[in-house]
């Protein structure tokens, strides 16, 4: 019968723990910036102009 075993070293574990990580912290965020869109929270805000006092002629 085969036997493995796994290892996976120190910068690779850190490297896969940190990926994990983002990737749930980043659909968490996904997930309630979608929902704040339909229920009309977020979203594009509009855009506001900003006249210049700045003497440039």
């Amino acid at each position: 019968m085969l036997d493995l075993v796994g290892y996976i070293d120190a910068g690779t574990g850190s490297y896969l723990l940190a990926a994990i990580a983002s990737g749930a912290a980043g659909t968490w965020f996904f997930i309630r910036s979608s929902f704040a869109k339909m229920r009309g929270r977020g979203g594009d805000d509009p855009i506001v102009e900003v006249e210049s006092t700045s003497n440039d002629a």
